[in-house]
């Protein structure tokens, strides 16, 4: 949630649209902002297609405040559990729950997006083996 929205950062959704991923090109614009985070709903200029400036995150479609959210999952490790979690910061469990997979699957989409075809011939795994040894 930003004040000054940089546009150029985003792309038309639409798979139709002759602007499909493109970003910089100046047909994203902003239509009105709406909810309690505030959250943008932007415009492709050539095709009229609206989209949140959250769609493609984890924070799409969440009503709880994106700082709250990242606060609460990065208690996750610290606490080592989701019960002990929802009893620190008073959210349900099952919120905390969808909150995790909504992460966890963007997780899953960034690295199978990054970590493909990258042809290696030798792999160190030095930091899993000094986790083992530790344990």
């Amino acid at each position: 949630m930003q004040d000054e929205l940089d546009l150029s950062q985003f792309w038309c959704w639409d798979v139709d649209c002759p602007n499909y991923g493109k970003k910089g090109l100046g047909n994203i614009v902003l239509k009105e902002r709406y909810g309690k985070n505030n959250t943008a709903l932007l415009r492709c200029k050539t095709c009229g297609h609206c989209f949140s400036e959250t769609r493609g995150t984890p924070f799409f479609s969440l009503i709880t405040p994106w700082d709250e959210v990242l606060r609460t999952l990065a208690m996750l490790p610290e606490k080592g559990s989701i019960r002990g979690v929802a009893r620190a910061t008073g959210h349900d469990k099952d919120a905390i729950c969808r909150w995790v997979a909504l992460a966890g699957a963007h997780c899953n989409e960034v690295n199978n997006y990054f970590l493909n075809n990258l042809n290696l011939e030798n792999v160190q795994i030095d930091e899993i083996w000094s986790y083992i040894k530790k344990k």
